[in-house]
């Protein structure tokens, strides 16, 4: 609500394309924190489904926690990027497609990844 505040009172649309690069950061802070105040958040997403897990399993958590606290500093960066720097269709291509595309493409690799890597480590 605050950017767009500033947004209408500065006649600017600045403020409105830095959304992205506050959810980005704000995601990346929650992350961050999780690793440094456990459990880690995906360890807390996994915990809800299987309450026991394995050793490997809490290690494996820790890693994707770091590999999301990765793409969401690098997305706020890209972000904050092209909304400075960058023409509006451009801001709009990244933040409106790409970014959500390369979020998809996170989650399912992770997916996969955990699929091949905790085989049978679940518990």
């Amino acid at each position: 609500m605050l950017l767009a505040l500033l947004a209408f009172g500065l006649n600017d649309a600045l403020p409105l394309k830095l959304y992205p690069v506050l959810v980005n950061a704000s995601l990346l802070a929650i992350f961050l924190l999780s690793l440094w105040f456990p459990p880690p958040i995906v360890e807390r997403i996994a915990r809800s489904q299987v309450p026991d897990l394995s050793h490997a399993a809490v290690m494996y958590t820790g890693k994707v926690t770091r590999a999301w606290c990765v793409f969401f500093g690098g997305n706020a960066l890209l972000a904050l990027w092209t909304a400075v720097w960058c023409s509006d269709r451009v801001w709009f291509l990244y933040n409106g497609i790409i970014a959500y595309a390369l979020a998809g493409l996170m989650f399912a690799g992770e997916w996969l990844a955990r699929r091949h890597v905790l085989r049978g480590n679940y518990r």
